[in-house]
């Protein structure tokens, strides 16, 4: 064992970068859904996910009976997503108001498929759709990482990572203005033909919505960690809590995903 009488830094520890990241998310009324805190019954089935930072679990969807399992690749640990099944999460009345808020997901696809849907956030999300509900999906498909919604008011794509590299994509709405980042890549922001998302929403986690269907959207991504932020655009920060908190996610990328 070797020891140190040196004071370290926090990120020198196993779990520094972790910790500092909680006390910067903390001021902005953050969710984190971290990989390490998922829970499963004895068969590997997820049950629940909770919310490190204030508690909200995220818990399977309708058509998520014992689909979604718990997974792990290296270091990495989480939602373990399977090609053509739902193997969805819902976080439920994440925001009152979705017109502004923020979202990302770090995740790995699977080795030679497709990542498909990641995340979604809906202002409706039930088996039938309703008339007035839209969602906006974070997405990876043949190289591209995609955020678009589901009425044709908005779309950016990016290029994707290396195929064996974990992904970390940031997504912040405002109304009708959407900025997209894929950390250690390419950002970009564009106009929306509309606001594209009003009312309360839900997140949905490696799926759509709770509808049975949508098979061809539903891949093999592991997803390690989850974050939404009501009410704040993160990448376009408008003051400092939001801006320790983008620099904080952008540290903890380099720190979790180094080599």
């Amino acid at each position: 064992m070797i020891e140190l009488t040196e004071k370290l830094p926090p990120g020198a520890l196993c779990d520094g970068g972790a910790g500092i990241l909680a006390g910067a998310l903390g001021a902005t009324g953050a969710l984190w859904w971290d990989g390490a805190g998922i829970v499963a019954d004895a068969t590997g089935a997820v049950t629940h996910w909770p919310d490190r930072l204030g508690g909200l679990a995220a818990r399977p969807t309708d058509p998520n009976t014992g689909n979604g399992l718990s997974g792990a690749a290296g270091d990495l640990v989480g939602l373990q997503c399977r090609e053509g099944l739902h193997c969805g999460l819902v976080a439920e009345d994440v925001a009152r108001d979705a017109g502004m808020v923020s979202f990302a997901a770090r995740y790995l696809p699977p080795w030679g498929d497709e990542a498909k849907t990641i995340l979604t956030f809906n202002t409706g999300g039930g088996a039938k759709k309703s008339a007035g509900e839209n969602y906006l999906y974070l997405s990876e498909a043949e190289g591209r990482v995609t955020v678009k919604d589901d009425k044709g008011l908005v779309e950016l794509n990016l290029p994707a990572p290396a195929p064996e590299a974990t992904r970390l994509v940031l997504v912040s709405l405002m109304r009708d203005r959407l900025c997209v980042a894929v950390l250690g890549g390419e950002e970009a922001e564009v106009k929306a033909k509309a606001p594209v998302l009003s009312g309360p929403g839900h997140l949905f986690f490696g799926c759509r919505n709770h509808r049975p269907g949508l098979t061809k959207t539903l891949g093999g991504a592991l997803i390690a960690d989850v974050w939404f932020w009501p009410g704040r655009a993160i990448l376009t920060p408008g003051g400092a809590e939001d801006r320790a908190a983008l620099l904080a996610l952008r540290r903890f990328h380099l720190w979790a995903d180094a080599g």
